[in-house]
């Protein structure tokens, strides 16, 4: 039997970032400080090389220490982190050694207004962008006015435009993308939670109907026989015990699945299959409808998921001719392995009564055949009666 096989797909830069992030947080979140490390060591080495002087050094060392240590929380906070940028441009800008860009604090500064306004753009409504164009704005301007740096008023606005709108761009893309991975989880898990509610809709559905009509079955046989056959009427009542114990143990374990929080409290009793169907058809005799079953050729395995669907489509069509069928009444059982698929068919005499709610469990079946590229048709013989056939490939593999 071919089983699908999902090839591991190649991981890409993105991915192995975002999976290192959500490992180490906290070595994220620190990122840009080393980062401003290791650039730094590099700039006080070729300093020492060059026997280079900063002015002012220990407000350099102060004002990086207050750019750099609130981006830690940028990505929690990224509006006051901003804002935080203020302080120690009120250190650096009466001293001037932001606007010549001397000294190691221009690049501190540098990286930690764009980490900030990229957080800004990505984690917070698109209206705060204007509060965070004036926080990075002012400032510079601020700088520009007082220390008057050799660049234009015109260069510097068009720069700091430039630099402002790289990073907003930046943020958008990365936010778009993240908002389209978000809307197709959301998308798949609606997807997963409405399939796994059909399929616990057609197996209630499935249970409850055959149960039920082989519990009515034999009810109404138990009451006739009960005056003239007490023993008749004991063993109807025998069955009707056996039969509803056994519905609800397939209840039981099928809402096992809803409220248990744990994986490891669902039930694992194993789904019913091939090796059922003899049982399933001796239940149906049990209840009054005589039943054949006949196998040819040679067997070859189906997955369970494949066992449960032949399992059912028996189960519904016996149940249908139980509750549907009215005079005399016989059913026959088909099971044909062929080299390109199983054949299922399930056929019985007696005049069919077309009622409410027959569609619905059929139209179950058809789903359940479609799940495995298989093709399930239903309607009423020439000859009367009804027919239900199943074609099951042997290549068939569950689509979802």
């Amino acid at each position: 039997m071919a089983q699908a096989v999902n090839l591991p797909r190649k991981r890409g830069l993105w991915q192995r970032v975002s999976e290192f992030d959500s490992r180490h947080p906290l070595l994220w979140d620190l990122f840009p400080i080393f980062l401003y490390s290791f650039f730094g060591c590099i700039g006080a080495i070729a300093a020492a090389v060059g026997q280079m002087e900063f002015a002012h050094p220990w407000a350099q060392t102060v004002a990086t220490f207050l750019f750099l240590v609130p981006t830690i929380w940028r990505r929690k906070y990224p509006l006051t982190v901003l804002a935080s940028q203020v302080v120690p441009m009120a250190i650096t800008i009466p001293l001037g050694i932001t606007a010549s860009g001397e000294g190691f604090v221009s690049i501190a500064g540098g990286l930690a207004f764009t980490v900030a306004l990229y957080n800004v753009v990505l984690r917070r409504p698109l209206r705060m962008l204007w509060w965070a164009a004036a926080v990075t704005g002012l400032p510079s301007l601020v700088d520009w006015l007082v220390n008057r740096p050799p660049t234009g008023i015109v260069a510097f606005t068009v720069s700091g435009t430039l630099y402002f709108a790289f990073i907003v761009a930046i943020g958008m893309l990365v936010r778009t993308r993240r908002d389209f991975q978000s809307t197709q989880r959301d998308q798949a898990t609606r997807e997963a939670v409405s399939d796994e509610r059909n399929r616990i809709a057609r197996e209630m559905h499935d249970i409850i109907g055959h149960n039920l009509a082989v519990i009515n079955a034999l009810a109404d046989g138990g009451a006739y026989a009960a005056t003239a056959s007490p023993e008749k009427a004991k063993e109807a009542l025998e069955v009707i015990g056996r039969t509803s114990r056994e519905a609800l143990g397939e209840l039981r374990r099928v809402l096992s699945v809803l409220k248990a929080e744990d994986p490891q409290e669902v039930e694992l009793a194993p789904q019913p299959g091939l090796a059922d169907v003899d049982a399933l058809v001796e239940r149906v005799r049990e209840a009054g409808l005589p039943v054949v079953l006949r196998s040819s050729g040679e067997h070859w395995d189906l997955s369970e998921n494949q066992q449960l669907a032949v399992y059912r489509t028996v189960q519904e069509s016996l149940t249908n001719v139980l509750k549907h069928a009215k005079g005399p009444r016989r059913a026959e059982v088909s099971l044909e392995y062929r080299e390109s698929g199983l054949a299922v068919t399930v056929s019985n005499t007696g005049n069919r009564v077309d009622e409410a709610g027959t569609s619905r469990g059929l139209a179950g079946l058809a789903e359940r055949a479609a799940a495995f590229g298989g093709t399930m048709v239903a309607g009423p013989e020439a000859g009367g009666g009804w027919r239900v056939a199943l074609w099951m490939p042997v290549d068939g593999r569950e689509r979802r």
